[in-house]
């Protein structure tokens, strides 16, 4: 293990009882990271939030799509100081059209941002064998 992979290495790997199984419309199917379990992670190896790693405000932007409205969400994080930054991007549906009629999610800022942090702490290593696919090879499991 190089000094460059140090904290890669040690958020890689995720205890396949902190994930859960997804799906999505198109048939798109994977593996879900807890995002409690991710804070946990972050806390271990960081320390607690504010002090050794974070998340400066978020930037939220709602796009109308036809029936639907999406909500996207831009946040900079950070670890170890302040200076070292990174972003990521989250999104969800406000409203999302049903066979039922139109349905408002009314956590889907509150999801959006927990995306975003969670994509942006990809970067650090965070789960990474999850998000590399490892976790669709049961013999890995």
């Amino acid at each position: 293990m190089t000094d460059n992979m140090t904290i890669w290495d040690a958020l890689s790997k995720t205890d396949p009882s902190q994930t859960k199984p997804f799906s999505r419309s198109g048939g798109f199917k994977g593996t879900a990271v807890k995002p409690i379990w991710i804070t946990k992670r972050l806390t271990e190896q960081f320390g607690a939030i504010g002090v050794g790693w974070g998340v400066f405000k978020p930037t939220f932007q709602v796009i109308p799509a036809g029936d639907e409205i999406l909500v996207y969400c831009w946040v900079e994080c950070w670890h170890t100081k302040p200076e070292n930054t990174f972003y990521g991007v989250g999104g969800d549906k406000v409203a999302s059209k049903r066979q039922s009629g139109i349905f408002a999610d009314d956590e889907a800022f509150k999801k959006a941002f927990t995306d975003a942090v969670g994509n942006a702490f990809k970067f650090t290593g965070v789960s990474a064998d999850v998000h590399m696919g490892l976790f669709d090879d049961s013999k890995y499991v």
